[in-house]
Protein backbone atom coordinates (compact mmCIF):
# COMPACT_ATOMS: atom_id res chain seq x y z
CA UNK A 1 0.00 0.00 0.00
CA UNK A 2 1.40 3.40 -0.98
CA UNK A 3 1.81 6.25 1.49
CA UNK A 4 -1.10 8.38 0.24
CA UNK A 5 -3.86 5.79 0.92
CA UNK A 6 -2.18 4.91 4.22
CA UNK A 7 -2.11 8.55 5.26
CA UNK A 8 -5.80 8.96 4.44
CA UNK A 9 -6.68 5.91 6.56
CA UNK A 10 -4.48 7.07 9.43
CA UNK A 11 -5.99 10.56 9.35
CA UNK A 12 -9.44 9.04 9.79
CA UNK A 13 -8.29 7.19 12.93
CA UNK A 14 -6.01 9.86 14.41
CA UNK A 15 -8.32 10.59 17.34
CA UNK A 16 -8.49 6.87 18.19
CA UNK A 17 -4.69 6.66 18.27
CA UNK A 18 -4.47 9.88 20.26
CA UNK A 19 -7.06 8.79 22.84
CA UNK A 20 -5.23 5.48 23.28
CA UNK A 21 -1.92 7.25 23.83
CA UNK A 22 -3.52 9.77 26.17
CA UNK A 23 -5.09 7.00 28.25
CA UNK A 24 -1.66 5.40 28.69
CA UNK A 25 0.51 8.49 29.17
CA UNK A 26 -1.89 10.94 30.82
CA UNK A 27 -0.09 13.82 29.10
CA UNK A 28 -1.41 15.57 25.98
CA UNK A 29 1.97 16.58 24.55
CA UNK A 30 3.50 13.14 25.07
CA UNK A 31 0.41 11.53 23.52
CA UNK A 32 0.70 13.75 20.42
CA UNK A 33 4.39 12.88 20.13
CA UNK A 34 3.68 9.16 20.46
CA UNK A 35 1.01 9.24 17.74
CA UNK A 36 3.18 11.31 15.43
CA UNK A 37 6.04 8.82 15.73
CA UNK A 38 3.67 5.88 15.26
CA UNK A 39 2.12 7.38 12.13
CA UNK A 40 5.55 8.04 10.62
CA UNK A 41 6.67 4.48 11.34
CA UNK A 42 3.46 3.12 9.85
CA UNK A 43 3.83 5.21 6.69
CA UNK A 44 7.38 4.05 5.99
CA UNK A 45 6.65 0.40 6.79
CA UNK A 46 6.20 -1.68 3.63
CA UNK A 47 3.86 -4.66 3.45
CA UNK A 48 1.45 -3.68 6.23
CA UNK A 49 -1.94 -5.20 5.46
CA UNK A 50 -3.89 -3.79 8.41
CA UNK A 51 -2.65 -0.22 8.68
CA UNK A 52 -4.92 0.74 11.59
CA UNK A 53 -3.95 -2.23 13.76
CA UNK A 54 -0.28 -1.68 12.98
CA UNK A 55 -0.53 1.98 13.96
CA UNK A 56 -2.31 1.08 17.23
CA UNK A 57 0.57 -1.24 18.06
CA UNK A 58 3.14 1.36 17.05
CA UNK A 59 1.36 3.95 19.22
CA UNK A 60 1.48 1.63 22.22
CA UNK A 61 5.18 0.95 21.62
CA UNK A 62 5.88 4.66 21.39
CA UNK A 63 4.05 5.15 24.69
CA UNK A 64 6.30 2.53 26.25
CA UNK A 65 9.34 4.35 24.85
CA UNK A 66 8.13 7.60 26.38
CA UNK A 67 7.60 5.89 29.73
CA UNK A 68 11.14 4.50 29.49
CA UNK A 69 12.50 7.99 28.83
CA UNK A 70 10.57 9.31 31.83
CA UNK A 71 12.13 6.62 33.97
CA UNK A 72 15.62 7.39 32.69
CA UNK A 73 15.13 11.02 33.69
CA UNK A 74 14.48 9.90 37.23
CA UNK A 75 17.54 9.46 39.36
CA UNK A 76 18.29 5.80 39.80
CA UNK A 77 19.63 6.66 43.24
CA UNK A 78 16.13 7.75 44.20
CA UNK A 79 14.73 4.52 42.86
CA UNK A 80 17.55 2.49 44.45
CA UNK A 81 17.52 0.10 41.50
CA UNK A 82 19.84 -0.35 38.55
CA UNK A 83 18.84 0.38 34.95
CA UNK A 84 18.78 -3.36 34.20
CA UNK A 85 16.34 -3.96 37.04
CA UNK A 86 14.16 -1.06 35.87
CA UNK A 87 14.09 -2.52 32.35
CA UNK A 88 13.14 -5.91 33.76
CA UNK A 89 10.31 -4.31 35.76
CA UNK A 90 8.95 -2.68 32.60
CA UNK A 91 9.03 -5.96 30.68
CA UNK A 92 7.26 -7.73 33.54
CA UNK A 93 4.62 -5.00 33.72
CA UNK A 94 3.89 -5.30 30.02
CA UNK A 95 3.54 -9.09 30.28
CA UNK A 96 1.37 -8.81 33.37
CA UNK A 97 -0.96 -6.16 31.94
CA UNK A 98 -3.08 -8.65 30.08
CA UNK A 99 -3.13 -11.01 33.05
CA UNK A 100 -4.85 -8.24 35.04
CA UNK A 101 -7.79 -8.22 32.66
CA UNK A 102 -10.94 -10.25 32.83
CA UNK A 103 -11.24 -12.69 29.90
CA UNK A 104 -13.89 -10.62 28.12
CA UNK A 105 -11.90 -7.39 28.65
CA UNK A 106 -8.87 -9.08 27.10
CA UNK A 107 -10.92 -10.27 24.09
CA UNK A 108 -12.44 -6.83 23.52
CA UNK A 109 -9.05 -5.13 23.84
CA UNK A 110 -7.45 -7.52 21.36
CA UNK A 111 -10.22 -7.20 18.79
CA UNK A 112 -10.41 -3.40 19.04
CA UNK A 113 -6.75 -2.46 19.40
CA UNK A 114 -4.76 -5.29 17.89
CA UNK A 115 -7.05 -6.29 15.04
CA UNK A 116 -8.66 -2.91 14.41
CA UNK A 117 -12.32 -3.94 14.63
CA UNK A 118 -14.77 -1.18 15.50
CA UNK A 119 -17.16 -1.45 18.45
CA UNK A 120 -20.04 -2.83 16.39
CA UNK A 121 -17.87 -5.50 14.75
CA UNK A 122 -16.36 -6.45 18.10
CA UNK A 123 -19.81 -6.67 19.67
CA UNK A 124 -21.07 -8.85 16.83
CA UNK A 125 -18.13 -11.25 17.16
CA UNK A 126 -18.50 -11.53 20.94
CA UNK A 127 -22.31 -11.25 21.01
CA UNK A 128 -22.20 -8.06 23.08
CA UNK A 129 -23.89 -4.69 22.72
CA UNK A 130 -21.83 -1.74 21.52
CA UNK A 131 -22.16 -0.09 24.94
CA UNK A 132 -20.82 -3.25 26.62
CA UNK A 133 -17.86 -3.29 24.25
CA UNK A 134 -17.09 0.35 25.04
CA UNK A 135 -17.44 -0.26 28.78
CA UNK A 136 -15.16 -3.32 28.69
CA UNK A 137 -12.58 -1.49 26.56
CA UNK A 138 -12.52 1.50 28.93
CA UNK A 139 -12.15 -0.81 31.91
CA UNK A 140 -9.28 -2.71 30.27
CA UNK A 141 -7.46 0.48 29.28
CA UNK A 142 -7.83 1.92 32.79
CA UNK A 143 -6.40 -1.24 34.35
CA UNK A 144 -3.42 -1.18 31.99
CA UNK A 145 -2.83 2.55 32.52
CA UNK A 146 -3.01 2.23 36.30
CA UNK A 147 -0.69 -0.74 36.27
CA UNK A 148 1.88 1.08 34.12
CA UNK A 149 1.69 4.32 36.09
CA UNK A 150 2.01 2.48 39.39
CA UNK A 151 5.66 1.81 38.62
CA UNK A 152 6.51 5.40 37.63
Amino acid sequence: MKSAPKLHILEQHYLDFYSRALSILNDEDDAKDAVQEAVVKTLVRVGVHDVVAYCYRATEHECVNIIRRRRKRMSFDELSITPDVAEEHLKRDLRDCKSLLLPMERKVLELRREYGYNSAETGARLRLSVSSVKRLLASAENKIKNNMLREI
